[in-house]
């Protein structure tokens, strides 16, 4: 309906004339094609077809038409005068009784047996407080060749008799009951009353005079009413009731859009509270909805005054809520009609709900009351209609013209409805158009709800493209900056190895070629010079076995070590016992680490060649599940340690190397017999690593 933003360009003051002439006559033309529509459609009188238009006030309240004088037609009576009678078309009467509006004490039409007043009439409690008889006198120039139907719209409870002869009763069981005088509110609510429809074979109607005496029980809070009746052939009151489906068909309709269409907006912001403004409106739909219930129900959903009550309320708070629904989303600042809302809210709550409770009727204008309730929704229904033109000027687009023409077509049609139904008691002809007013405020909220979920759900689908483009760029730059730094790890990395492969040759290779350089200047035998350089050659290629196996396996790195190592502990006299099991791969040894497990083990091999004076060398693994751990134990049979043992470079270097590989290494005396005196070194690997 309207636009969270006014973002319109200037509008020549021409163009400002159309729109406000639109606004303004676009409604009124509507109303008036209603109201012909209403006229023609609802109510066109057949040709046969009697309205009998005023009716005569009986004396007494008792049951018995035959107690009541003037209930039966005395054929020996004079026929009735003109001014009291007949069949009348269906445009009221030149010169009408008014309708009763009663003070709470004197009533300004008396209610004295004899007195004639104009249908549709309603009495007021305070002017009845009881029963009540009426005697509606007709004449037919032929005697009925078919069924008559006679339709009777009223309220409360009513009895029929034709010629003294009941014919019908709209209260449960035959003739009057005691629920007539008690259920007040009940009776209180209907504008139109019930609607009362009898058969009257041809035998009952020849022609000549004829009389219907009708009893209406006790009037309820809202007073008693009846309508002009129909009289006349069954084939014509059905065309002419064709009009009356048609009005209930739209009540329906516009109930069930109602219902439905707000409980969709409760739903919707049960599931997104933020979007607060679908739970207001579809408070307004609910509230609309109930409004057009009494229509459509048999009865009173809640027990007296509390439905009536119920009614009232919903009224005052679907009025509160339409302006503050037009200024929320008319995108002007209009706090004022906002606060105008919420005291017209508080308010009336209160005021009509105390109303309602008491029974103060709506067509008593000598009470404050009905003055209040009409003229303040009919404050609240202007500032709504001005607010929605104002909107519909400032920003010129399409739909905000349609919407601002819903408001003032609903805020013109209760007015045409308040005025006729209650300030001049016509209700009968005219209420049927107030579902039109509903309806459009209906269609219109539903548009407008429907505009804005479509507006947010393409909004989201936007935001969740240019979320999606701003993450696929972030994810490319995020890819460039770690191919990156792969490239800053990987050459890191290749410049630690360099780093690690020059520092190994330095001091392993390069130590041992110096030696052989030493040796070959001094004249060393060539048997001496050829075993440095095996040395050199044997140093060379443990380098390059470690770093081929870069999986993690322990056991094939001590395979390639003894391959490497045999000759040179077979020329020192040492035997290998090599008791090896099965063990998982390391991820410690993976890459470098096997190259360092290696250096770990030749350490600990020169020492025992140089200075344990061994004969036999043991090599053990085993796993400990337990401590997540495999163990690699080398033994030899040497002098073993020392009392005064101190860790030189040999036995710090081992220690650095095995921190590398986040091991532990332990020297210690033998555990296992038959040994006597000789060294362990015991070296424990883990078998998951630790970050």
């Amino acid at each position: 309906m309207f636009s969270r933003t006014m973002a319109a360009p200037p509008a020549s003051s021409a163009a400002v004339m159309r729109r406000l002439a639109l606004l303004v006559a676009l409604p009124l033309l509507l109303l008036g094609g209603v109201h012909l529509f209403s006229q023609q459609y609802g109510t066109a009188m057949p040709p046969q077809v009697l309205r009998l238009a005023e009716a005569r006030l009986l004396p007494g309240d008792a049951f018995d038409p035959a107690q009541v004088r003037g209930a039966l037609l005395d054929p020996a009576a004079p026929a009735p005068a003109a001014s009291a009678l007949v069949s009348r078309p269906l445009e009221p009467t030149t010169t009408p009784t008014p309708m009763p509006a009663t003070a709470p004490t004197t009533p300004s039409v008396s209610l004295a047996p004899g007195h004639v007043v104009a249908l549709p009439v309603q009495i007021h409690d305070t002017d009845a407080p009881g029963p009540l008889w009426f005697a509606l006198d007709f004449r037919l120039e032929a005697p009925a060749r078919v069924p008559y139907w006679l339709v009777i719209q009223h309220r409360p409870a009513a009895t029929v008799y034709l010629d003294g002869q009941l014919i019908a009763t709209s209260g449960p069981g035959v003739g009057y009951v005691s629920e007539d005088e008690d259920d007040l509110a009940q009776r209180g609510l209907l504008l139109a009353g019930r609607r009362l429809q009898v058969s009257i074979p041809p035998a009952l109607l020849p022609a000549g005079d004829h009389r219907l005496s009708l009893r209406l029980a006790r009037p309820g809070f809202e007073g008693a009413g009846l309508s002009a009746p129909l009289l006349g052939p069954a084939a014509q009151i059905r065309a002419l009731q064709e009009g009356r489906r048609f009005w209930q068909v739209a009540r329906v309709t516009t109930a069930l859009a109602g219902l439905v269409i707000g409980t969709f907006m409760l739903m919707v912001w049960l599931a997104l509270r933020q979007e607060w403004l679908y739970g207001v409106t579809g408070v307004f739909c609910l509230c609309t909805a109930l409004l057009l219930s009494p229509y459509l129900l048999n009865g009173a959903l809640f027990p007296a005054p509390w439905w009536r009550v119920a009614l009232d309320v919903a009224d005052v708070l679907s009025k509160a809520l339409l302006l503050f629904l037009v200024a929320r989303l008319s995108g002007l600042a209009a706090g004022w009609a906002e606060r105008m809302a919420a005291a017209y809210l508080g308010l009336g709550i209160v005021i009509d709900g105390a109303a309602a409770v008491l029974g103060w009727s709506w067509t008593d204008f000598h009470h404050p009351w009905p003055w209040w309730a009409l003229g303040s929704r009919l404050a609240v229904l202007a500032a709504a209609a001005a607010l929605a033109a104002r909107a519909a000027l400032a920003s010129g687009r399409r739909a905000h013209l349609a919407g601002a023409c819903a408001v003032a077509l609903s805020a013109w049609v209760w007015l045409y409805v308040s005025a006729f139904a209650l300030v001049m008691s016509r209700q009968m002809s005219v209420v049927d158009i107030n579902v039109i007013g509903h309806a459009v405020l209906i269609a219109i909220a539903g548009v407008a709800l429907q505009r804005r979920f479509v507006g947010s759900l393409r909004e989201e689908a936007l935001a969740r493209v240019r979320l999606q483009q701003a993450l696929d760029e972030r994810t490319r730059e995020l890819q460039d900056r770690w191919e990156d730094l792969q490239d800053s790890e990987r050459q890191r990395s290749a410049a630690q190895e360099r780093e690690r492969l020059l520092q190994e040759m330095h001091d392993g290779l390069g130590s041992q070629l110096v030696t052989a350089r030493l040796c070959a200047e001094r004249g060393v035998p060539s048997s001496s010079m050829v075993s440095q350089l095996d040395d050199c050659i044997r140093e060379m290629r443990l380098t390059v076995d470690a770093l081929a196996v870069t999986d993690g396996d322990l056991t094939l790195l001590l395979a390639n070590l003894r391959h490497r190592m045999a000759p040179r502990l077979h020329d020192a006299g040492l035997d290998l016992d090599w008791q090896l099991s099965d063990v998982p791969l390391l991820p410690t040894l993976r890459g470098t680490g096997g190259r360092e497990l290696i250096r770990i083990v030749q350490e600990a091999l020169s020492n025992v060649i140089h200075h344990a004076g061994a004969t036999r060398v043991r090599f053990a693994t085993r796993v400990d599940e337990a401590r997540g751990q495999v163990l690699l134990s080398i033994v030899d049979n040497g002098r073993g340690l020392a009392a005064d043992l101190r860790h030189g470079n040999g036995l710090r270097g081992m220690r650095r190397r095995a921190e590398r590989i986040q091991a532990d290494i332990e020297w210690r005396a033998p555990e296992e017999a038959p040994l006597e005196g000789g060294t362990e070194l015991l070296l424990r690997l883990p078998l998951r690593v630790t970050p």
